[in-house]
C-alpha cells in the first residue's frame, strides 16, 4: 500500500543552519507520496535539480503560510535531489530516493526550466514556466559577499519572471563589482538565467540613478544604457558605445 511522508520547511533562526528540510533525505517507495508543510510564515518551495530519466522534473508553488502544504507523487526509481529557491545559497537542500538509488548516468540535471523558468526561479505559484530569461529588478540589500559573490536582498516582485516580492541569496555574475556595495542600499539590477540553469544578477544600478560601469559584466549590453556595451579597449571599461 502507497505511504505518505511528511517533510518539514522549516527556518530557525537559533540554529546554526537557519534553513533546512526536515529530514534533509528520505527513502521511500514508487508510488509514495511525499507532503512538504511550512512550519511557519516563511517563504518556501521544493524545486528539483536532478532525478531519474524518464521521471519529471517538480517544483511546488511558494508556501508562505504556516501550515501550508504541497504534495507530490513519485512513480519512478531513483535518486531526487531538490533545493528551496529562496535559500538554496544557504544550504537548503534535499534527497528522495524511490527504490533504489540513481546510478550518475542514469540522472539527468538542469532541464527544469528556472523560468525561475528553470533554481533557479521558476513560476512561483501556477506551474507555468516563464517565457522570459532575463528582467530588471529593485531590491534593498542586506549583506555582501564578496567570497562567493552572492548579495543577500529583498526585491519586489518581478512579474516578468512571475518572482513574488521576497528575501533571498542571488549570485552575481563575475565581472559585476560589489566592493561599493553597502547593507540597506536600494539598488536596481539586471538578473539573467545563465547557462547552469541559475540567475544571476549581470548588471547593479544604484537608486539614486549612479551606475557605475564596473558593476556591469564585461562585454554584454546594458540595458540601463542603451547601446552600451561594457568591457571595452578604452581603459574605462568601456568601448565603442553610444549614448
Amino acid at each position: 500500500m502507497a505511504k505518505e511522508y511528511t517533510v518539514k520547511m522549516v527556518t530557525n533562526l537559533d540554529a546554526e543552519q537557519v534553513y533546512y528540510f526536515e529530514p534533509a533525505e528520505l527513502t521511500i517507495q514508487p508510488g509514495d507520496t511525499i507532503k512538504w508543510v511550512n512550519v511557519q510564515e516563511d517563504m518556501h518551495n521544493a524545486m528539483a535539480d536532478a532525478v531519474p530519466k524518464g521521471a519529471e522534473f517538480f517544483e511546488s508553488p511558494m508556501l508562505e503560510e504556516e501550515g501550508a502544504s504541497w504534495s507530490y507523487t513519485f512513480n519512478t526509481a531513483g535518486t531526487y535531489s531538490y533545493h528551496c529557491h529562496p535559500h538554496a545559497a544557504a544550504g537548503m537542500k534535499g534527497m528522495i530516493t524511490v527504490g533504489a538509488p540513481s546510478a550518475p548516468e542514469e540522472m539527468q540535471g538542469g532541464a527544469h526550466n528556472h523560468d525561475h523558468g528553470a533554481h533557479g526561479h521558476s513560476n512561483h505559484g501556477d506551474n507555468k514556466a516563464s517565457a522570459s530569461k532575463s528582467a530588471m529588478g529593485t531590491g534593498v540589500i542586506h549583506s555582501v559577499d564578496l567570497a562567493n559573490n552572492k548579495i543577500n536582498l529583498s526585491h519586489e516582485p518581478i512579474p516578468a519572471l512571475s518572482w513574488p516580492e521576497m528575501t533571498m541569496d542571488l549570485d552575481v555574475a563575475e565581472g559585476v563589482d560589489l566592493k561599493a556595495l553597502a547593507p540597506d542600499e536600494k539598488i536596481k539590477f539586471h538578473i539573467e538565467l545563465d547557462d547552469d540553469k541559475v540567475y544571476r544578477i549581470t548588471k547593479i544600478m544604484k537608486s539614486n540613478g549612479q551606475h557605475d560601469p564596473k558593476q556591469c559584466k564585461p562585454g554584454m549590453d546594458c540595458p540601463m544604457h542603451e547601446g552600451m556595451k561594457h568591457g571595452g579597449d578604452n581603459g574605462d571599461g568601456h568601448g565603442g558605445h553610444d549614448h
